[in-house]
Formats: structure tokens, C-alpha cells, sequence
């Protein structure tokens, strides 16, 4: 009897091959972004949106305390002669082309003599680049000095409250944000113990910002000293966002460049807060390396300046007339921004709830909120909320920079408006809170 199953075989194999069966998969869009996108969000921005979507309840005209902007009212005209230096670059017709993507020679120049006459700082050309404002000089800067996480780790140490831009422009890279406190007792200087436990081999720099946004201060002498010793201690660079530089008025400004006999400094400054021209994004970064062991920033400030093509070239044609702007306009413009701060400091401190140190620096004055004297209102945010809804009056809440239970008033309006808004924070004040101003 034959084999059944070689039979079998025998069959199967003598057949005509199969044709494979094609499976059609109908393809469906994938696109997508990158998760550092959501990381990167501005809290300032989307606060601003969020609070200020809706009209207020009452009839009284808006009042926009949220952006660091003095152009917004305006606080004070800029400065004639950069006017016309503007107006003569466009005019000329001989600044219209590209520049070399870290500056111009006579711009960078005009920096170097900008920082030696305010900050008896010596710059060569060579250590300077220039950005599109501040904003732009830290993204380039980060990007220089923080290593791909495959490659090495890295920390950096931040301000709290900070800037909340510092965090959107490292959400894409790979560094671990490490926060310092600053302390308000302190007149909001750094605790530097803090700092000194924060560091350790892996970090690549500590970020310094005074005169302070949000908190009004401007470090002491003793202070910027001390952050000095412990940054020599670690051997870790610092970057000083000094672009309120100079914006001060009950004790002199310190660059902290003109302190620093080993350690690296990265400087950043610019037009828009000094000059009241935000609008015209100009910025410059400047290394100052006493012991010529940062030379490894150095090139890599110019590789990734010439990235792109250098900020507006109208801007940089007119820079030297510029930054040479005499001290008599800057004088008028601190005394106004004094004016208000004071007008700010009394009218806080008779406000129940509410408490602030008097600024010495910037353009802002950072109030803490005694959140139990507001038993209706749960946060910073919600009493920011409230005070746009009933009085029309927009403020920051803390929680922007990383402080909630505070809320920020920039100093940039006509004394005019600065009292009518203090009047609006003290009826607030006086419906929601129960503390009996009579005590």
C-alpha cells in the first residue's frame, strides 16, 4: 500500500507555485512635532492670553502691567541722536547688505567701548558677538555649552524666581535646570549655599541676573563677590544677564565682569530694556576670560554666530552713535522709573494682603500675596484673574517665574497711570480681603 503522506507530498510539490498574497495598508498621515515644543511654551505669553482672553466685568479702561515692555505707554521717548542714526543708516543706503554673522567690526567695536566706559570692562572685538536681543545671545549661548545628553551630562543652575524664558529656550537641549533660591529677606540676593551645594562636575555654568527680573534687585558688591568664590571653588563659568545693566537708582550697578579675576564671564546685554527699544531685537554677548581658559566658548560663540547672517543691519550702522548716548538721558529715564517704584512700594504697603520690598533695580516690583488674607481667592493666578476681571488692572502671577503667591508689576507707565492702578489694587484689596486695615 503506498505511502499516503509521500503521495501527499508528491502532489503539493507538483502544483503550481502560489502567488503571495499583497496585503494593501492605506497609509495615514503622521505629522507630528517634536515633544520639545510643549516644553517650550512662554508661561508669560500664554498667561497673558489666558487671563486677558474675556473682557473685564467693569467699565474702567484696561491697564497692562504684564509685559516688560516701556514702550507699552510710553514710559520715555528713546534717545533723539538714535533716531536719526536709524533713520541716516536707512536713508544712506549703504546698510542694507549682509555683515558678518557675528557682527559687524564697527559694532562690535562700539560694544567694547560701550562696556569700558559704563563698565570699566576691557573687550576685544574678538570676544563679542551680537545677537537678536538677549533672548537669541542665551539660545546661541546654551547651545554652545550644553553637550548632547548621549555625549556627556550636564546641569545648569538657574535663578528662582527667574525669567521664565531661561526654561523655554533649554526645554530642546539636554541639560538637567537646576534652581537657586533667591532670598526675598535678602533683598532677593542668592543663597549661596544653595549655589555651592547645586554645583558638582557636570555643571556648565550658573546664570546670574541682576538687576533682577522679576524681583527689582541689584546685587551688593559683597554679594556678586561671594557668587564669585564659589564659582572659582567649582571652577564653572558664569553667565551674567545684565541687560537691566546699569537701570538702578538707591546704590551704584556692579558688572559682574568688572569683579572677576579667574572666572569666565559670558555678559549679555542690549538696546531694549537700557534704550527702551525692545522692538528693535538687539543684543550682544561678551566674554571676559581672565585666564584664557574659556577659548573653547569663545569659538563657539563665533561658529554658531555665523549660523545666520548677524541682527539688523540698520541697527549696526547705527550702533556707535547709539551707545554713545550721554549719561543725561539714562538720568531721565531712571528718575521716572524711581518715581514709580516708590509710588508702587507705598501704595503696596497700605494695600491689606499685600507686601513688597521698595525696587532698587530693573523695572519691576515683585508683591507677595498673603493668600489667607483672600479667603475667595485660591492662588497668585486666580487673584491675578480677579483683579483683571473687576478692575482691569493685568499683572503677572509668580507662578510664571517660578514663585506662585507673588504677582509682578512692571514700572514702565506715566506716573499718572501708576496711581490710578495702585487705587485699583487697593479696592481690590479692601472687597477680598479680611484683614481689618484698622489693626
Amino acid at each position: 500500500m503506498p505511502d499516503i503522506q509521500l503521495i501527499a507530498a508528491q502532489d503539493i510539490t507538483s502544483q503550481a507555485p502560489l502567488k503571495p498574497t499583497t496585503s494593501i495598508v492605506k497609509k495615514e498621515w503622521n505629522v507630528r512635532v517634536s515633544p520639545a515644543v510643549g516644553r517650550s511654551r512662554n508661561p508669560i505669553r500664554e498667561t497673558l492670553a489666558s487671563i486677558t482672553a474675556n473682557q473685564p466685568s467693569c467699565s474702567k479702561t484696561p491697564i497692562n502691567l504684564g509685559l516688560g515692555d516701556p514702550t507699552h505707554y510710553p514710559l520715555h521717548p528713546p534717545p533723539p541722536a538714535a533716531i536719526t542714526a536709524v533713520a541716516q543708516a536707512a536713508i544712506g543706503g549703504g546698510a542694507n547688505g549682509y555683515l558678518n554673522g557675528v557682527g559687524s567690526t564697527e559694532a562690535r567695536q562700539a560694544v567694547a567701548d560701550y562696556h569700558e566706559r559704563w563698565d570699566q570692562v576691557k573687550y576685544d572685538i574678538s570676544d563679542i558677538v551680537l545677537s537678536h536681543g538677549v533672548g537669541q545671545g542665551l539660545d546661541l549661548l546654551f547651545s554652545v555649552i550644553i553637550p548632547p545628553a548621549s555625549v556627556e551630562k550636564s546641569n545648569i543652575l538657574l535663578p528662582r524666581p527667574g525669567f521664565a524664558q531661561y526654561t523655554a529656550l533649554l526645554a530642546n537641549l539636554d541639560a538637567e535646570i537646576r534652581y537657586y533660591d533667591c532670598v526675598e529677606d535678602k533683598d532677593w540676593e542668592v543663597d549661596l549655599e544653595m549655589i555651592d551645594q547645586l554645583c558638582d562636575d557636570n555643571t556648565r555654568a550658573i546664570l546670574i541676573n541682576n538687576p533682577s527680573n522679576p524681583c527689582g534687585s541689584n546685587y551688593s558688591r559683597q554679594a556678586l563677590k561671594d557668587i564669585l568664590v564659589i564659582a572659582e571653588e567649582h571652577k564653572v563659568p558664569i553667565i551674567a544677564d545684565e541687560i537691566y545693566g546699569h537701570m538702578t537708582w538707591s546704590a551704584p550697578f556692579t558688572p559682574l565682569a568688572s569683579l572677576s579675576n579667574t572666572v569666565p564671564i559670558i555678559t549679555l546685554s542690549g538696546l531694549s530694556k537700557r534704550f527702551l527699544v525692545p522692538g528693535w531685537r538687539f543684543g550682544w554677548l561678551c566674554l571676559h576670560d581672565p585666564l584664557g581658559i574659556a577659548s573653547s566658548i569663545k569659538s563657539g560663540m563665533q561658529c554658531w554666530g555665523n549660523r545666520f547672517m548677524g541682527p539688523n543691519s540698520l541697527i549696526q550702522a547705527a550702533l556707535p552713535t547709539i551707545l554713545a548716548t550721554e549719561p543725561e538721558w539714562y538720568d531721565e529715564v531712571i528718575n521716572k522709573i524711581e518715581a514709580l517704584a516708590k509710588i508702587v512700594y507705598q501704595g503696596v504697603s497700605d494695600a491689606p494682603g499685600l507686601s513688597t520690598h521698595c525696587p532698587s533695580g530693573a523695572m519691576y516690583s515683585f508683591v507677595k500675596i498673603d493668600l489667607a488674607a483672600f479667603p475667595t481667592i485660591k492662588d497668585d493666578v486666580a487673584f491675578a484673574t480677579a483683579l483683571y476681571n473687576e478692575q482691569a488692572v493685568f499683572v503677572l502671577p509668580g507662578l510664571c517665574f517660578g514663585m506662585p503667591g507673588y504677582f509682578r508689576i512692571v514700572l514702565g507707565t506715566p506716573s499718572d497711570v501708576m496711581t490710578e492702578v495702585i487705587e485699583r489694587i487697593q479696592q481690590f484689596c479692601s472687597k477680598h480681603s479680611v484683614i481689618d486695615q484698622d489693626l
